[in-house]
């Protein structure tokens, strides 16, 4: 019996001892440093040391940039397995390729894998992406938040008020509309030279001359400088480009697109005053009959030289449609959008007249007669613009994404096409029956009548009447 309990006693033994290594084989990998190397304007490093009792034979970073639905994952270009490693995962944020506007909210982790197969994942860590080597403090509301440096307290608490006054005139008394992405954040740097390595370096190329006040670069990102650019008020340009934040959210959908000149309008109608430069170049214009084509507006000109006509009349045929229709049915129009109809289909539902009607009771309110050009359906894909400096700022053209009309034009082309071969082809016919017709009363007749005299044709001898003859 002693015997019996000893052996099973020292089964028991053998088998925990067996059972240790395995256990010590499947623990978990330890991080025992994360870090990022911010390489504004061009990249950021993520560097992990990790340590586990076996191999480290993979790593793998994992990130998401918070509100715009970005996740990916990255890997080191080299790494030696061992049971301490060391690994970096560069990510481009300025290039040709890629794009992430500085005051993107990262989320990001390591997952570190082991020769016997065992994952550990670290904990999720944030980082806010800004310029490094400045003291970056910050100002907040309910829905927005302004970032900025050096003594700018007071200028970041005004830019804050007056993306307050923009959701209430724009947002909520205009648009009816709600924003679906909060925080809106706004980096206010101190001047040009500051700012323009944030812009996308893959944009146009703009004249030295011209001066980008700020731009909308995310659904929840603008970047701006303290300059006023086309109005007395320094604001305005976060004004405007908030302003295109409220537009998306209102009238942009996944069908829905707002062609250039509604959006560009309504975020010069969100300014405290559209500007002298707007306004005189439109009423300069108006007074010259030289009006620029509805059908042309669906995207903003690249010709510098149109630029500020183009703002200001798009300003002008904006608030003639508040004008006419009040807030309610503003609102009402960008919906229609939104849900997926035509610019031109929405203003015939929401306000009852079609676009050459408009474009004529338009020109007839500001004293000018209405382009010659004809009124196309121009279908344009939505894009942020830079508010620049007046008098030259170029902004550059978008690609049209097509529209209903010229899908009919090319409809009647192919129908059309098809009507011809089909006339041809029974004048082909026709002409091959008289043809033959002639050879049989030839045959029957015998040979040919002299030359002046004439041969009789019989009623039933001619070829049978096309149609329309």
């Amino acid at each position: 019996m002693r015997r019996w309990a000893f052996g099973l006693l020292l089964g028991i033994a053998l088998c925990a001892s067996l059972a240790a290594p395995a256990t010590f084989a499947h623990a978990d990998a330890t991080i025992l440093s994360s870090t990022i190397d911010n390489g504004y304007p061009k990249q950021l490093t993520f560097k992990v040391t990790a340590q586990a009792p076996v191999d480290i034979t993979d790593i793998t970073l994992s990130y998401a940039i918070t509100g715009t639905g970005t996740s990916a994952l990255g890997k080191p270009s080299d790494l030696t397995p061992g049971k301490t490693v060391s690994a970096s995962v560069v990510i481009q944020v300025n290039s040709g390729s890629s794009y992430i506007p500085v005051g993107s909210d990262f989320t990001y982790h390591w997952a570190i894998t082991t020769s016997d197969g065992n994952v550990t994942t670290g904990p999720d860590t944030k980082f806010l992406f800004l310029p490094p080597n400045q003291d970056w403090k910050s100002v907040s509301g309910d829905f927005m938040v302004v970032y900025y440096h050096s003594n700018n307290q007071a200028l970041a608490s005004a830019y804050l008020q007056a993306g307050v006054e923009t959701y209430d005139k724009i947002g909520k008394k205009l648009l009816n509309t709600t924003l679906k992405l909060t925080p809106v954040k706004v980096i206010l740097f101190d001047n040009e030279q500051e700012s323009a390595p944030a812009l996308p370096g893959s944009g146009a190329t703009f004249d030295a001359a011209v001066t980008t006040c700020g731009t909308k670069v995310t659904q929840d990102i603008v970047l701006i400088i303290p300059l006023s650019c086309g109005s007395s008020d320094p604001t305005d340009t976060l004004r405007h480009e908030f302003g295109h934040i409220l537009n998306q959210t209102a009238g942009v959908g996944a069908f829905g697109k707002l062609p250039s000149w509604i959006d560009e309008g309504t975020a010069v109608y969100a300014q405290t005053t559209p500007g002298n430069n707007y306004i005189s170049a439109f009423q300069a214009a108006a007074r010259a009959n030289r009006l620029i084509p509805v059908s042309t507006m669906g995207t903003a000109p690249s010709d510098p030289n149109l630029v500020n006509l183009f703002y200001g009349q798009s300003y002008s045929m904006v608030k003639y449609l508040i004008d006419t229709g009040g807030p309610a049915k503003y609102a009402q129009f960008f919906a229609t959008i939104q849900q997926g109809n035509r610019f031109d289909q929405a203003i015939s539902m929401v306000y009852g007249f079609d676009l050459a009607t408009f474009e004529k009771q338009f020109a007839a309110s500001v004293g000018s007669q209405p382009p010659a050009a004809p009124t196309a359906v121009p279908t344009a894909r939505s894009q942020a613009r830079p508010t620049s400096a007046p008098a030259s700022t170029p902004v550059p053209a978008l690609t049209d994404s097509g529209s209903s009309s010229s899908m009919d034009r090319t409809s009647i082309v192919i129908v059309g096409g098809a009507v011809l071969l089909f006339l041809l082809g029974a004048l082909a016919l026709l002409a091959a029956t008289m043809i033959a017709n002639n050879r049989r009363r030839a045959s029957r007749a015998g040979p040919a009548p002299a030359a002046g005299s004439t041969a009789p044709v019989e009623p039933h001898d001619l070829p049978p009447a096309a149609p329309g003859e």
